[in-house]
C-alpha cells in the first residue's frame, strides 16, 4: 500500500501534497513554490502517475497517505482533499496540520450518492472507450473549470495516466464511493485551512459549512479562482497558506 512520492526543498516547514483526479504530484509545483521555507513531498495518488497499478479505496488511500505525511502539514485538492480528510480522521495524531482545497466530506443523501456511483461508472466506461487524450480534453472543458487555463505541460502530464487507471480511480475513489464524513468533522483536532475559489459557488458553500463544524479551522476564499483554486491563483494560494502557517507559529509562542 505504498504510494510513489518525491520530495524537494530544505525548508523547516514540511508539507505533503495530494493532487486531484487526472493529475499527478507534479501539478503542485507552481503553487508549492509560492509557500515559504518548505520541504515539499508530492504524492502520486492511487491509479495516477507513478502510482498507477496501485488501486486503493478512499479509506486505504487515507492510511497510505498518512504514512507518507507523518509529522507534516497535509494538503489535498478535490479528490486528494477527500483522501486527505480520510487520512486526518483515521490517523488523528499523524499530521501537524491539514489544508483542504475544493474538498468535500461526501454526499449525505443515500439516493444521491447511489446515483453518483452510477454516473461515475458510466464516465469510467466512457474513458475506457475514448482513451486518455480525448477524455482529458473533455474533462478540462467542463463548466467546473470554465474560468481555468490549462497549459500544454499540464495536459501532457495528465495524459501520463492511462484510461484504465483513470477509470479504476473513479470506480474506487469517486465521490459516490465516499461514506459521508460530515458527522466526524468535529473529531479533527489539528489546525485546518479550508480553501475554495470565489467562482466555485458549490465548494465555497461546502467549505463554509465545514468551517462551522471543524474546531480549529480557518476559511480562505480566493478571489478570481474557481474549483482549480490553487492553479487559478497560485500566488494568492501560497499567501493564504503562509499567513495561516504564521498564525500557527504565533499561537505556539
Amino acid at each position: 500500500m505504498s504510494l510513489y512520492h518525491e520530495s524537494s526543498g530544505n525548508g523547516s516547514c514540511k508539507i505533503c501534497f495530494v493532487h486531484g483526479f487526472t493529475q499527478t504530484g507534479k501539478s503542485w509545483t507552481q503553487a508549492a513554490n509560492a509557500i515559504a521555507n518548505t520541504t515539499c513531498t508530492f504524492i502520486d495518488a492511487p491509479d495516477h502517475g507513478e502510482s498507477q497499478g496501485t488501486s486503493l479505496t478512499l479509506q486505504e488511500s487515507g492510511d497510505a497517505i498518512a504514512k507518507v505525511a507523518q509529522d507534516m502539514v497535509l494538503v489535498g485538492y478535490s479528490m486528494g482533499a477527500r483522501m486527505a480528510l480520510h487520512a486526518a480522521i483515521q490517523h488523528p495524531q499523524s499530521m501537524t496540520g491539514l489544508v483542504l482545497v475544493s474538498g468535500t466530506p461526501g454526499i449525505e443523501d443515500e439516493s444521491e450518492r447511489a446515483a453518483r456511483v452510477q454516473t461515475d461508472d458510466a464516465l469510467a466506461q466512457h474513458i475506457e472507450a475514448v482513451g486518455t487524450s480525448v477524455f482529458i480534453e473533455e474533462w478540462i472543458r467542463q463548466p467546473l473549470f470554465a474560468n481555468s487555463e490549462f497549459g500544454d505541460d499540464e495536459i501532457r502530464d495528465r495524459c501520463r495516466n492511462t484510461a484504465a487507471s483513470l477509470a479504476n480511480s473513479l470506480r474506487t475513489c469517486g465521490t459516490g464511493q465516499q461514506e459521508p464524513l460530515w458527522s466526524r468533522l468535529h473529531e479533527i483536532d489539528i489546525p485546518v485551512l479550508l480553501i475554495a475559489g470565489s467562482q466555485d459557488a458549490k465548494f465555497t458553500a461546502i467549505a463554509t459549512r465545514m468551517h462551522e463544524l471543524i474546531p480549529q479551522s480557518t476559511l480562505s476564499i480566493l478571489d478570481k479562482a474557481g474549483h482549480n483554486a490553487h492553479l487559478d491563483q497560485p500566488i494568492a494560494f501560497g499567501e493564504s497558506i503562509n499567513l495561516w502557517l504564521q498564525g500557527q507559529t504565533n499561537s505556539k509562542q
